[in-house]
């Protein structure tokens, strides 16, 4: 006579871990393919193409000597907090919690989005100053180099939509 043996049942408290887990992970990584993939132009601008332009216009050492300037203006670690992943640790464990706060979580995304907009606004700075202490001729040379950038991201743009 054959026994059949009944196979353990998972808690129900990991089963809704996991789903949650499952849950966030596929939150994130549609907010990562939205942005990725999403048309822009809905807003009325192409994030990823603002600054795009300007900073492929510069020639590779002038590159260099706008991201070192960029990095002397960043604040020091004990007066803007954690570094660039700020927010991130946090944001997956309100993720995982059996008990989604969405409030916390709203307060967490304007946070970093209010720390984006600042380092946004810091480096814009910087690059006017850089270009302000371009002689005339530079900065004729970077609007030829800006102006050909354009055009490619132009082409680009209408290959994608023809394809």
């Amino acid at each position: 006579m054959a026994q059949t043996t009944k196979s353990p049942r998972m808690a129900l408290w990991l089963r809704a871990v996991l789903f949650l887990s499952l849950a966030g992970n596929l939150l994130v990584a549609g907010l990562v393919a939205g942005h990725l993939l999403g048309d822009d132009r809905r807003h009325g601008h192409d994030r990823r193409d603002f600054v795009t332009p300007y900073t492929r216009a510069f020639t590779d050492e002038q590159r260099r000597d706008l991201w070192r300037e960029i990095r002397r203006e960043r604040p020091r670690k004990d007066q803007s907090g954690p570094g660039p992943a700020y927010g991130y640790a946090d944001a997956i464990a309100l993720l995982r919690a059996p008990n989604f706060d969405s409030a916390a979580m709203q307060t967490l995304l304007d946070t970093q989005a209010s720390r984006s907009e600042t380092r946004r606004k810091r480096g814009q700075t910087v690059l006017t100053r850089y270009l302000a202490s371009m002689s005339p001729a530079e900065r004729a040379a970077f609007a030829d180099r800006l102006e050909a950038q354009l055009e490619e991201l132009q082409r680009r743009r209408d290959k994608i939509r023809k394809d």
